[in-house]
């Protein structure tokens, strides 16, 4: 594990290691939530002390998502339970070491500068609620600039596609709510540990890193392509398929 040195005169409460580390509570409860931290001490039960250990592994998560793109998933791996983390995973990510732009910086748009909830909601008519919710279902992560909470980068982009989810008509009198990203959370994150787990057992021992991280990168957008592609496929049949089957039942009532 990479170390930070920081270095904490004692227990700190919520607030200062807000202050320490840049990062909201709302975010620090998630990684504790998500097994990313350790629960704090608590000797009472409104009251929680933590420790540098918690601000040492802040900023590792803060880094690792900036510096080498990694999911949360992966970093759980790295921060959390060691044995989170595969062999070949590990293998991956040490032949990758964090080259692998986004898509919009290498198409030349740049990252999404960050955006304060309040201004990102009302950009996308979402209220400021629905965009936490979709931070707890692990969409999307909150931080603190300037002392406001604020979203960054691909939580930008992920906000302004589910706006675009909203304006298509999906909306939470239908039964749709910003839960429902956990869904793809979930199933995503599984894909991706397998594709990575994959890849770390196939490519990084028979080609050199650049040619490694050129394959990752391109492995990325083709699989997004042909995800998009195979689910389409896939609920098309399964809609023709309860078609035919309403449509013999209504033969057979007929008859």
């Amino acid at each position: 594990m990479v170390r930070i040195a920081v270095r904490l005169p004692r227990p700190v409460k919520m607030k200062d290691l807000e202050r320490a580390t840049g990062v909201s509570r709302e975010t620090i409860r998630y990684y504790i939530r998500e097994g990313l931290l350790p629960e704090p001490e608590r000797p009472e039960r409104n009251v929680a002390w933590y420790d540098a250990s918690f601000v040492e592994r802040i900023l590792l998560i803060k880094r690792l998502q900036s510096e080498r793109f990694l999911p949360l998933s992966v970093i759980k791996g790295i921060v959390g339970d060691p044995r989170e983390l595969t062999e070949v995973e590990a293998r991956a990510l040490h032949a990758l070491d964090g080259q692998i732009a986004p898509a919009a910086e290498r198409a030349g748009a740049g990252p999404h500068p960050p955006e304060t909830l309040a201004r990102l909601a009302k950009r996308t008519g979402l209220a400021v609620k629905e965009i936490r919710e979709l931070a707890d279902a692990g969409a999307v992560e909150i931080v603190v600039r300037d002392g406001k909470p604020a979203l960054e980068g691909a939580s930008v982009a992920i906000v302004e596609s589910w706006a675009r989810f909203r304006e298509a008509g999906f909306t939470d009198e239908l039964g749709f709510t910003a839960g429902e990203a956990a869904l793809y959370v979930e199933t995503l994150t599984g894909l991706a540990r397998e594709e990575l787990r994959r890849f770390g057992a196939r490519v990084p021992a028979k080609v050199d890193a650049d040619t490694a991280r050129r394959l990752a990168r391109a492995g990325i957008d083709r699989a997004n392509e042909l995800i998009g592609l195979l689910r389409e496929a896939i609920v098309l049949r399964l809609l023709a398929a309860g078609s035919r089957s309403g449509g013999g039942a209504d033969a057979g009532d007929a008859g």
